[in-house]
């Protein structure tokens, strides 16, 4: 087949969504018999965004040929189809345990690589709606907690999250001490247990700021400093006193902006008032992108000109004047 030709089956596929559901559902049929496992996936896209519940066994018998016939590279088709299950609002967790579990290595320069990991992680977050045995659901996302792709880890530990739960708080501690080559995992870690057990778990996350990977620190820092509890901003601001790392101090300032409280807009002024001048340029453009920001302009202006210095004024002007013309 021509290219222009294959490029044409695929718009009269995307071209369903705008009919009737009759000529959509037969339209969609077809589609998903198609040897292109690229037109199957296009076609539970649109089964998708129609809402297509009737197309719900002709998804699963697409999704069981695809993992038949090995005729799925990229694993394009069964993530489609497992992405529409999940938003069909599928029930039956057979189709996601399936996908949670499949690996699927394919020829890449240099060695093969595995594709399957954006199904596994779909297939993790499906699990958490579906009516199955909690221990069942829980055993196996716990088992992707150790994946070999650190997306796949990341996705777990939010699915974690929106199961939620003690056991679910258990799981996560046990993955953070356990350790993870990939800081921005443990940062997963830190993000779902406050989530789940905010004041609970503020004193766990703040044990990692004594971490020797000065990675790990900013993890714990900046999810600290995005929590809404109180106590977690104090824990920053501790932290700050104590410490002259510019990397780190830059990290809380960064995170502070995206505090839902207003004490860190508090906190970021002070900076603007107060601190070196390089972190005060800092703050200056952290406060400009905060929810904060029509609230504080004023204040940081203020600020600017107690401070006196030419920079920061500078760095008031363009982050906040010349973004309001």
């Amino acid at each position: 087949m021509s290219r222009e030709a294959f490029r044409a089956k695929v718009e009269r596929v995307e071209a369903l969504a705008a009919l009737d559901d009759v000529a959509l559902v037969n339209g969609l049929r077809k589609a998903l018999h198609d040897r292109s496992n690229y037109v199957v996936a296009r076609a539970a896209t649109v089964a998708t965004r129609r809402y297509a519940t009737a197309m719900i066994p002709d998804l699963l018998a697409a999704y069981d040929r695809l993992f038949a016939d090995e005729s799925d590279p990229l694993v394009l088709g069964k993530q489609a189809i497992a992405a529409a299950l999940k938003e069909l609002d599928h029930r039956d967790p057979e189709p996601f345990v399936r996908g949670v579990r499949h690996v699927q290595f394919e020829p890449v320069w240099g060695g093969r690589e595995d594709h399957a990991g954006q199904l596994r992680a779909t297939c993790a977050h499906a699990l958490v709606a579906c009516e199955m045995d909690g221990v069942r659901r829980l055993s196996l996302l716990a088992d992707l907690l150790v994946d070999d792709d650190a997306s796949v880890r990341r996705e777990a530990l939010r699915a974690l999250a929106n199961a939620g739960g003690h056991e679910s708080v258990l799981l996560i501690r046990l993955k953070a001490l356990t350790g993870d080559g990939e800081p921005e995992v443990l940062g997963a870690c830190f993000v779902a247990l406050l989530e789940i057990d905010p004041r609970e778990s503020v004193t766990f996350v703040e044990r990692f700021l004594a971490s020797d990977d000065r990675e790990v620190v900013i993890e714990a820092l900046v999810t600290l400093a995005g929590s809404r509890e109180p106590e977690a901003l104090a824990i920053v601001r501790r932290m700050w006193r104590d410490t002259t790392h510019l990397e780190l101090r830059r990290a809380a300032i960064f995170a502070c902006a995206a505090s839902p409280l207003v004490e860190a807009s508090e906190f970021l002024l002070a900076i603007v008032s107060d601190e070196d001048k390089a972190l005060a340029i800092y703050a200056v453009s952290a406060l400009a992108e905060s929810r904060f920001r029509a609230e504080v302009a004023q204040r940081v202006r203020s600020a600017a000109e107690r401070r006196g210095d030419a920079d920061v004024l500078a760095a008031y002007a363009s982050a906040f004047e010349s973004q309001a013309r």
